[in-house]
């Protein structure tokens, strides 16, 4: 029997999960509560975690324990701008992991990963397709933004382990949505996918031609999203209460907790509306003990000049695909707009003023991901045939020996599965090890490149300065993940790599928290 598979959009804000049904058609999974999306929520509480409609009262009682948006601290070290910023909005503690990554504070004594809390969401969905099968669920292909980089990519495949299910593939957004929208209508196509949730943008140019889906070229920001519109409504609604309430609201995470969410509806409301009021009955308490409430009325216009500078930053990823692409607006035939947040109004002007017409309306924009990884799954089991996917590298790959500069092993744009080879010779005599440097990105310098992990090819055979080649060896797959491979050319023997410096968690970390949720189920 064919093991169960499923597939997953893990979202910022909402996951959505769908299979193939039994007519060969692909189906939305629905939550407990009869939704087709899921909240990406999980909730620390004193019996155990919570998770997503189940954990939505947490962002009122506790939300320094509720967490949300996890899927943007994947892979991303503390220092990063963008995480130094989320974390002085959030209403959870980030903090900074033993090698440098983001965690997130629970605790005195305790933090997760992300990882960890993406598991959690991951298992969820997994639960609920083994309701719907009544049978075991232990693979998956899960979406993930065409511009994530290695280490999101691994982060992303650590949760999915952690949570019980093997990745048969990773893919990206934009691919799954131009599969999920194309693959049923059988005509070729030249697609611009405009990908926007609640957390990143995504653009790929897609050509279908016979079954054939064929990405020239994939571009995006990974801090661009619902997200930030959400935070820009909320600096006027703060601004606002401190005018009328005469109340600083900033340091005091509840009430700005109960604004964003309040923002957050409005935002929604707004799409389809004029005007839309937020109202909070208990924003916080004077020290009288009395508590203050908040209604304001928003106006769509005052919104989206709030909005402005976000929307203002689709164009560049927008054209800078069609660069890569070496295709003008007119020679797309199609435009479509994936994720919730293509929904707004605004969003949809900037994307038709920079192409210079009007995109496609999707009926379910976010539903439209989780069918094409549906899809995808029954490709890789044979379920359907006469598909066929080829995908690009989003990123270059460079090495670098020592303090030197980097040298590209891997173009960017590069059809994945790729391999490519360098040779590097001892500097010292009798030289036991030889340690490089793998960065993501073409710059020749370092500090302008993503540093992925040092690693060392060790037992070197004893010779003088020169006389030992190292062939190393590097696999891009077409998940985007990264394998090293070493060997000594002279005597043509397998060289053992230690890993020195690597971002995200270790493979002892992963197997070890994938037996605690097991045990824990």
């Amino acid at each position: 029997m064919t093991e169960r598979a499923i597939g997953i959009d893990l979202g910022t804000s909402n996951s959505v999960i769908a299979v193939i049904d039994r007519d060969g058609m692909p189906r939305i999974l629905t939550t407990e509560e009869g939704s087709t999306m899921m909240p990406s929520l999980v909730w620390y509480t004193s019996d155990g975690p919570r998770v997503g409609d189940a954990a939505r009262p947490g962002l009122d009682e506790a939300p320094d324990l509720t967490i949300f948006g996890a899927k943007r601290l994947l892979g991303r070290r503390f220092d990063h701008p963008e995480i130094r910023r989320l974390a002085r909005l959030l209403p959870y503690e980030l903090v900074e992991a033993p090698n440098g990554d983001t965690w997130i504070q629970l605790s005195a004594g305790k933090a997760v990963s992300p990882e960890e809390v993406c598991a959690l969401i991951l298992r969820e969905l997994r639960r609920t397709a083994e309701a719907f099968f009544k049978a075991p669920v232990t693979k998956a292909v899960i979406t993930i933004p065409a511009w994530y980089d290695a280490a999101q990519r691994q982060a992303t495949k650590d949760a999915a382990q952690i949570a019980g299910l093997s990745v048969m593939r990773l893919l990206s957004e934009p691919t799954a949505a131009a599969l999920g929208y194309g693959a049923h209508r059988g005509a070729d196509c030249k697609y611009l996918v405009c990908d926007l949730g609640g957390g990143t943008f995504d653009v790929a140019a897609v050509d279908v031609a016979k079954g054939v889906f064929e990405v020239l070229a994939t571009t995006g920001d990974p801090f661009l999203g619902g997200d930030d519109v959400d935070r820009a409504i909320v600096e006027h609604l703060v601004r606002d209460v401190r005018q009328t309430r005469g109340l600083d609201v900033t340091m005091d995470a509840i009430a700005v907790e109960k604004l964003r969410l309040g923002a957050q509806r409005a935002k929604h409301e707004l799409s389809t509306h004029q005007h839309a009021d937020v109202q909070i009955p208990e924003l916080a308490q004077l020290p009288s003990g009395k508590a203050v409430e908040y209604v304001k009325r928003l106006a769509r216009a005052d919104v989206e000049t709030w909005a402005a500078s976000t929307v203002e930053r689709l164009e560049a990823p927008i054209c800078e695909a069609l660069a890569r692409a070496n295709r003008t607006p007119d020679e797309m035939q199609d435009i479509l707009l994936v994720g919730g947040m293509t929904r707004m109004p605004t969003v949809r002007r900037e994307i038709e003023r920079v192409l210079g017409r009007a995109p496609s309306v999707i009926e379910n924009p976010e539903e439209v991901v989780a069918v094409g990884a549906a899809l995808e799954v029954a490709r890789l089991q044979g379920a359907i045939s006469g598909i066929l996917l080829v995908d690009v590298a989003a990123r270059g790959i460079s090495v670098s020996r020592g303090q030197g500069e980097c040298e590209r092993v891997i173009h960017q744009s590069a059809v994945v599965p790729t391999r490519e080879h360098r040779v590097f010779p001892s500097r010292m005599d009798n030289q036991a090890r030889l340690e490089f440097d793998v960065w993501e990105g073409e710059s020749p310098t370092p500090a302008e490149n993503r540093h992925l992990g040092r690693y060392a090819a060790v037992d070197l055979p004893e010779a003088v300065a020169g006389d030992v080649l190292v062939l190393l060896e590097l696999t891009l797959d077409t998940d985007g993940t990264l394998r090293l491979g070493a060997t000594e050319m002279v005597s043509s023997e397998r060289l053992q790599l230690e890993q020195v410096f690597h971002a995200g968690l270790s493979r002892a970390d992963v197997s070890r928290l994938a037996r605690q949720l097991a045990e824990g189920s």
